[in-house]
């Protein structure tokens, strides 16, 4: 089930069931003359829609421009400040606990996100532990978790490309991809 494909009243029901949504966070970046400037963000999303659709809960929209200065000497790549990031991240989680979800699972595609993301949740909590009635168990768990730590994915990856699976800009990145959605690439 989608977020973003769903209507209100889906995800009222939805939400009478369970508490919990996947996001896919990457980056919109270069992977090499011959990768897709999407594939940080392709893959996770691929990945999370298959799971989806086959576990029964409900994927969000993509948040598909991360961290990366690094590759700005590159067209087409997009970057946003840390900060930025955090503000986006603390504005998703908070609009999605208004609604009553109760856990926030980031399913991540950048490395270059990792810290970003930490620190976004850190401030989330910051929130709670802070506010007026001071708790420091708020109503939303987060959690970040990398797409390449999806045993059953790297397995494909190792068994398909050996010792010439690499981490970026690799053929087998987008492998990835093809893996869990052969009709997103």
């Amino acid at each position: 089930m989608l977020l973003h494909h769903s209507s209100w009243p889906e995800i009222e029901a939805y939400l009478a069931k369970s508490k919990g949504i996947v996001i896919p966070i990457g980056s919109t970046e270069q992977h090499g003359p011959n990768g897709l400037i999407g594939t940080d963000a392709i893959c996770p999303e691929a990945i999370a829609h298959r799971a989806g659709a086959e576990a029964g809960f409900l994927v969000g929209p993509t948040f598909n421009v991360g961290i990366a200065q690094h590759h700005l000497g590159f067209p087409g790549t997009m970057t946003l400040r840390p900060s930025t990031m955090i503000a986006a991240i603390h504005d998703w989680v908070a609009s999605l606990a208004r609604h009553g979800f109760e856990r926030v699972y980031f399913f991540n595609g950048h490395g270059g996100n990792v810290a970003t993301i930490e620190a976004a949740f850190s401030e989330i909590y910051a929130d709670r532990s802070l506010a007026q009635d001071a708790s420091n168990r708020g109503p939303v768990k987060c959690k970040r978790v990398n797409w390449w730590d999806f045993k059953p994915v790297m397995e494909f990856c190792q068994k398909r490309y050996g010792s010439a699976h690499g981490a970026h800009a690799t053929p087998s990145e987008v492998a990835v991809t093809w893996f869990v959605h052969p009709h997103a690439i």
